[in-house]
């Protein structure tokens, strides 16, 4: 059996060091498998939800920890059968934590494109004055997707003057929206 977990600790531990040095010089090496990208476990005692995503990344350190944890409890003279626990233990234990710490790296990514046509319905500030009646362009200030836009804005009302508050009905052209007063806003 100690061969066993040498071989896993050498090979895990082999691509590990591989790993972060891919990492370190720009590339990626990791795999992410469709056979269970997402196993959903319910954690009772935080009532929350835990999700392992099964990856080269987890894999490989449930094979390193699964080797050094079996080479240390047999180096400890445990039984072969503690040894197999304690390593299946640490094994796990690295799968879950690398998975979890992947899934945060992960929730970090962002597309970052604006899709304006989200803004329909939102207030806006004016921020230079609205002809009326489509009669030539404004500018509004609106937060769409956490971002504070300063757009273009056209009316097919009154004038609307800098300071008003305004609701975006529409998108007139690729970066224009189409605004009314809240009053206006039923109409």
């Amino acid at each position: 059996m100690e061969n066993v977990y040498f071989y896993c600790a050498a090979i895990g531990g082999g691509i590990l060091v591989l790993q972060i040095l891919l990492l370190l010089i720009g590339g990626d090496a990791d795999v992410d498998a469709d056979l269970a990208p997402e196993i959903d476990v319910s954690d009772v005692s935080t009532g929350g939800d835990v999700f392992l995503q099964l990856s080269l990344k987890t894999a490989i350190a449930f094979l390193t920890f699964f080797g050094l944890a079996g080479l240390a409890a047999l180096e400890a003279e445990l039984s072969t059968t503690w040894a197999l626990v304690i390593a299946v233990g640490a094994g796990c234990f690295a799968f879950y934590v690398v998975g979890y710490l992947m899934r945060l790296l992960a929730s970090l990514r962002s597309e970052g494109t604006l899709d304006l046509h989200r803004a329909v319905g939102l207030p806006a500030r004016v921020y230079l004055r609205i002809p009326k009646g489509m009669g030539g362009e404004g500018k509004i200030t609106v937060t769409l997707q956490g971002r504070t836009l300063t757009q273009k804005a056209v009316t097919n009302g009154e004038e609307i003057p800098t300071g008003s508050e305004v609701v975006i009905r529409g998108i007139r052209g690729a970066d224009t929206f189409e605004v009314v007063l809240p009053q206006e806003k039923e109409n």
